[in-house]
């Protein structure tokens, strides 16, 4: 127990006393004590399996495994030995719970449990939790005879060499930029920017790293047509290749067809099916019904939007408008309050204040700054009480730095709040990743609009899982909402960033604390207002693609027609012949696959249940109490369609995503 990472949920853990050695003795203890316990929990529960000594049992191992995973998980961009430790503890971690869920030991005892007049008598949150734990068997193969499993054990292992597969394709080792010339028009902050990473990969001059972040910012500057034509082919190679091991595309197209077979396997009509059995969207159909019903308001905005573009260009004397000139062309369109000078009056530690004050006035959650030990200097760490109780540990890993992924901008979630047989209640743990530039010269790091609306909504996700008031691991799992149930709190969260006066009251100008005016965040917000169409059409284009790949994976048709089927239907630009955005679309090997309209489902219901806020007040204590009450506290134990109607008092509606983009 003196290993800092196998501590109980009270204490944070101690990164300054984890090494390479105590790490891999941590992840084999808790695989071996789970292997163990779930071996002891079927031998003594045969007789007359129990809430706590079989429900709770396996929720406390499965718990304590999973939260040794993803403590040591920041620990990744250590170096290869730490990374390639952290990542075979995660490829045992997910064959352990897939052996888990196949045994049809342990399937039969939920069943009888389930069934028993015990079971029969638990409140509704047990009995969901026994459901959960049926359907997670069924659709993990337990119910399958012993030629059938073996089959399914090849599937999923064929998928996960795939998914790594496609995952290491997509890297790239970016630009080297000698010439200074070459980054003409580029701003001296975004310059330095590129020289620290050349300097930190051990290059001279200046690094554009192909990730989207880095590519973006040097596209809305790069005065030199031919070179943003170099930046941008070289960001569309990513996963692209003549041999087959190294292109992409065949990667994706075997992982369609071995999920679309092993659906079919475990019964299901198809993997779209099974996708959405466990998401919060509905049915196929419905889901269709969605993006084909958005794609009809978005297509002729979409046209009028390319028809704009192309006027700035010739403004420009550009000519035809190509693929590496449409952020240069809109940054070119500024006004004279460019979307460029926000950010000085973002500096991090400002905007972190804001996210406290959020979070206690609107719950009453207070976010205590706390001296604990962290991965990276710049890891903020927090105790979070609500209530005079202490609920979690929240760690704010905002900036980007030494080991960490580029465009590394997610939520982990470490530990779930739950409730032990003994009544002790075990803390919430979560880390916030975002993707801030580095600060230069000891200044502050400061965030651009797109900055806040990465932090906003990740801190969406991570106030989601503190303020859940769920007793066990699997109803408090917010994940088991689905990726569109859970993307919806961190949708709402940056509609916040989105409101003029709200963004005027948190700013605060790096060199004199002076506040935006709100003639200035309105023009603002104004400018990237106007990019909404695109973005909305760029994410249903893959949405769309997503949807016809894994809906029919075997019909013979390429990702060109694919794609250009999807693009045509939102008035998308149609692809150049070099670019090929499915190859480097990793969301679908990331627990998005059959899933990457959750990011448009959820912001749609997000500015649905923002209304609400608007009308009462955006700092309004007692809805956002409602909002945990309906929406947060019930975790994953209540169909989130419900909560959605129960804080608006209506069902849900489209009306004000669309009202606001101008899609009506």
């Amino acid at each position: 127990m003196a290993n800092p990472l196998l501590q109980d949920s009270h204490i944070p853990v101690d990164y300054s006393s984890i090494t390479l050695e105590n790490m891999q003795a941590a992840f084999a203890h808790v695989l071996q004590a789970h292997e163990n316990g779930v071996e002891r929990i079927i031998r003594d529960q045969r007789t007359m399996p129990t809430w706590d000594d079989m429900v709770l049992a396996l929720d406390g191992l499965d718990s304590r495994l999973l939260a040794v995973l993803y403590a040591a998980s920041p620990l990744v961009g250590r170096d290869t030995a730490w990374a390639n430790v952290i990542i075979d503890f995660y490829r045992k971690v997910t064959a352990r719970f897939e052996q888990k869920f196949a045994n049809t030991g342990l399937h039969d005892l939920y069943a009888r449990l389930a069934g028993s007049d015990i079971g029969k008598q638990l409140d509704v949150g047990k009995r969901a939790t026994l459901r959960w734990h049926l359907d997670k068997f069924a659709a993990s193969g337990a119910l399958l005879d012993t030629a059938g499993k073996a089959h399914l054990a090849d599937l999923q292992a064929q998928i996960g060499t795939a998914r790594e597969a496609f995952r290491s394709n997509i890297d790239r080792p970016g630009l080297n930029i000698t010439d200074e010339a070459e980054l003409s028009g580029i701003p001296q902050r975004v310059r330095d920017e590129l020289a620290a990473s050349a300097q930190q990969a051990g290059k001279q001059g200046w690094l554009i790293a192909c990730d989207t972040v880095t590519t973006r910012e040097v596209l809305k500057h790069a005065a030199n047509r031919q070179f943003r034509e170099r930046v941008y082919r070289a960001f569309h190679a990513r996963g692209v290749s003549h041999d087959r091991q190294q292109d992409n595309s065949w990667y994706l197209q075997q992982l369609a067809q071995l999920l679309e077979e092993k659906a079919l396997l475990l019964g299901y009509s198809g993997h779209l099916e099974q996708s959405l059995q466990v998401k919060s969207a509905g049915s196929v159909d419905q889901v269709r019904g969605f993006l084909h019903d958005l794609a009809d308001h978005v297509r002729p905005a979409m046209l009028r939007w390319r028809s704009q573009v192309e006027c700035w260009a010739a403004e420009q004397g550009l000519g035809k408008p190509q693929p590496w000139d449409f952020e240069y062309l809109r940054c070119a369109s500024r006004s004279v309050f460019p979307a460029e000078a926000l950010r000085d009056y973002f500096p991090l530690n400002t905007v972190v204040s804001a996210l406290q004050q959020l979070a206690q006035t609107l719950f009453g959650a207070v976010l205590q700054p706390k001296a604990l030990p962290v991965w990276d200097d710049s890891v903020q760490p927090f105790e979070v009480w609500q209530d005079s109780a202490f609920i979690g540990f929240l760690y704010l890993d905002a900036v980007q730095h030494a080991g960490k992924q580029p465009d590394a901008v997610f939520t982990t979630y470490v530990r779930n709040r739950r409730v032990d047989a003994e009544g002790i209640c075990q803390a919430a743990s979560v880390v916030v990743f975002s993707d801030v530039p580095q600060a230069l010269s000891g200044s502050q790091p400061l965030l651009d609009h797109l900055s806040l609306r990465k932090l906003f909504h990740e801190f969406g996700h991570a106030l989601h899982h503190l303020l859940v008031r769920t007793t066990n691991h699997v109803m408090s799992n917010v994940t088991e909402l689905g990726t569109d149930g859970v993307e919806l709190f961190g949708k709402l969260f940056e509609r916040w960033v989105w409101d003029a006066d709200y963004l005027v009251a948190i700013s605060a100008r790096t060199h004199d604390g002076r506040q935006l005016s709100r003639k200035q965040a309105n023009e603002c917000l104004r400018q990237l207002r106007q990019q909404g169409v695109e973005e909305i059409a760029g994410d249903l284009c893959l949405a769309l693609f997503d949807m016809d790949l894994h809906g029919t994976p075997n019909d013979g048709r390429t990702f060109e027609q694919r794609l250009g089927d999807a693009r045509a239907r939102c008035g998308y630009w149609p692809l150049a012949d070099f670019e090929h955005p499915a190859h480097a679309f990793d969301h679908l090997v990331n627990g998005y696959d059959a899933g990457y309209y959750a990011y448009l489902w959820s912001d749609v219901h997000a500015f649905d249940v923002f209304t609400r806020f608007e009308a009462e007040g955006l700092l309004n204590g007692a809805t956002g109490r409602a909002l945990q009450e309906a929406l947060f506290a019930p975790g994953a134990s209540r169909p989130l369609r419900e909560g959605i109607e129960a804080f608006l008092g209506r069902q849900s509606s489209q009306a004000a995503y669309l009202s606001w983009h101008g899609l009506r």
